[in-house]
């Protein structure tokens, strides 16, 4: 299971830009810690077993949860954007952030190009990586909803996830 891929490099490029000769296994990496670091939490440890266990299967169970629906309920007509959009968003972050990093005979270094271009500088990674993670959270949310309202077995909502907030005690007087 920890080996299963949710997203292929193909449908990342459906929501991201993404270089066709990028390092394939550096791309599993990435998504594997995508899935397991940024998904897991949001979908829950049940609900995340099954669907990793049923897609590796190729079950086709969780196709709407994956490639998104349009769905009713109370009437109104809603879109589910899918797990797969979430996926690429975190992805894509993740990429941003950690993809040149590579690993050689000299230790870890920082790919870099021959050419004229130059690598990101950090402060505009962590500002790229920040706003993807935010882009994921949102389609999640519509994810989310599509969950609910359709009352998917294993997903408990009270207890997955909460926002990034900062918490400070101070003290009085």
């Amino acid at each position: 299971m920890q080996e299963t891929i949710l997203i292929t490099k193909a449908e990342i490029q459906q929501y991201k830009q993404l270089s066709n000769s990028i390092n394939q296994s550096k791309l599993e990496q990435i998504i594997k810690e995508a899935q397991f670091n940024d998904l897991r939490p949001l979908l829950g440890e049940r609900l995340y077993n099954d669907v990793m266990t049923k897609v590796e299967a190729s079950s086709t169970d969780y196709d709407d949860l994956m490639n998104g629906s349009v769905y009713e309920f109370g009437g109104i007509t809603y879109t589910n954007y899918g797990l797969k959009s979430v996926l690429a968003n975190y992805v894509y972050a993740r990429y941003a952030m950690f993809g040149d990093v590579i690993d050689n005979p000299f230790g870890m270094t920082t790919k870099l190009n021959v050419s004229e271009s130059k690598p990101l500088d950090l402060s505009t990674k962590k500002t790229f990586y920040a706003a993807n993670q935010k882009t994921a959270y949102n389609y999640w949310l519509n994810v989310e909803a599509f969950i609910i309202r359709t009352n998917l077995k294993l997903y408990n909502s009270c207890s997955n996830h909460s926002e990034n907030k900062t918490f400070r005690l101070s003290r009085i007087g």
